[in-house]
């Protein structure tokens, strides 16, 4: 537990975090336990845990170094010597000859030649250095404050051994408001969803499923669509929180859950005036059109879809210029079909899609559309980049 002491002559105690989106490192005041904070560097909203639950994924766990006490060396004396006949040897290799006459160099002449001039040119650089920040001192003093960078302004921190930043009190005086699924503490928060996601994932009919979900007046049509017929095959769960943690991102909560079948999903929570419910747009990856059907109709008009994107270099056809285009994979939710997008290469569009490295598979919300003149069933333009993420954030 790192200690800072206030103006107020009081200690108070510190807890360092690590930003799970960034992987900034940060140290935010005890009494914020509980409550929400914005990440100094991507403005993440983030929930701080309270007194009782569970480790957070952001925290970062305080770690006891314990240092062993030194044991003497075997070698020790045997180097000690070695290092006095060392010196006594360059001792007798320089100074008065008195049966010559004169003065005896050493055989490193040179070499500490090089070494002196060195430490003089560096001397002489350090005498400038320390007369040019006197200047740009009285300068300061004279006129205007130094600029200071805001809160937030950082270099590129992916070291987490690099020492937290200690916020300035005034930054964290009044913690910003939490989103109403993040002010349950993460105990209680499990302890509402488990056997929410249960009953989901039991359901075998739509009228099982309604209750569970957020906004159904929204998504009934959405459901029976997806749904045809309105008879499900439950799946059940085999883990409830696979993963072991609670993903807080805008105004929802996500865990992992691990089905019957094995198979991995994330399972996103909010709260709404009727509670806490499953948000299934997301759970299900719901888009305007189905995947086969848009790869059959190719509409020409943007569609909205739910895929998973990953920059990738393909390029032909009616896109086969590198320099105007930028290429992603898009695969749909379950993997079976793959198209490939396309935005105008260095666009914000560009910008805003393009993963941190090439290697990397996000998933995104885009709006997509084929060409007019499509020379390709699988090749589409990316029309507008509508969320990071499958859940529409309110």
């Amino acid at each position: 537990m790192v200690q800072s002491e206030t103006d107020a002559g009081k200690v108070r105690r510190w807890s360092g975090y690590v930003c799970p989106d960034c992987r900034f490192v940060f140290r935010v005041p005890r009494d914020h336990d509980g409550e929400g904070i914005i990440c100094p560097s991507c403005r993440r909203m983030l929930r701080i845990p309270g007194e009782g639950d569970s480790t957070a994924p952001l925290m970062a766990p305080l770690q006891k170094i314990a240092f062993a006490e030194s044991e003497p060396d075997p070698r020790g004396e045997k180097r000690t010597r070695s290092k006095r006949k060392k010196k006594q040897r360059e001792a007798e290799e320089q100074g008065w000859d008195a049966s010559s006459g004169k003065w005896r160099a050493s055989r490193k002449k040179g070499k500490r030649t090089v070494q002196t001039v060195a430490v003089f040119a560096g001397s002489i650089l350090a005498v400038f250095g320390c007369v040019f920040l006197l200047v740009k001192a009285s300068e300061q003093d004279d006129g205007e404050a130094a600029d200071i960078p805001e809160w937030g302004e950082r270099d590129d921190f992916d070291d987490l051994v690099k020492a937290p930043l200690i916020l300035p009190d005034a930054e964290l005086a009044d913690p910003v408001e939490l989103p109403a699924v993040m002010k349950r503490s993460e105990t209680e928060f499990l302890a509402l969803a488990e056997p929410l996601a249960e009953r989901f994932f039991a359901a075998k009919s739509i009228a099982e499923i309604l209750p569970l979900v957020h906004n159904p007046e929204q998504v009934v049509e959405k459901i029976r669509a997806h749904y045809p017929g309105g008879v499900l095959e439950p799946v059940g769960i085999s883990k409830f929180n696979s993963s072991g943690r609670v993903s807080y991102r805008s105004n929802f909560a996500a865990v992992s859950i691990t089905t019957e079948d094995f198979e991995q999903k994330q399972l996103a929570f909010i709260e709404g005036a009727d509670g806490l419910k499953i948000d299934w747009e997301s759970w299900a990856g719901w888009s305007e059109m189905p995947w086969d059907e848009i790869m059959a109709q190719k509409p020409s008009k943007p569609v909205l879809v739910r895929a998973k994107l990953k920059w990738v270099d393909y390029y032909n056809f009616g896109f086969a210029d590198e320099s105007k285009w930028r290429s992603y994979r898009l695969t749909s939710p379950d993997g079976v079909a793959t198209l490939y997008g396309y935005a105008e290469r260095n666009s914000l569009l560009d910008q805003r899609l393009r993963p941190g490295e090439q290697a990397v598979t996000v998933a995104v919300m885009v709006k997509i559309r084929f060409p007019e003149d499509a020379k390709s069933a699988n090749q589409v333009i990316i029309e507008e980049y509508v969320a990071d993420g499958w859940v529409v954030a309110e």
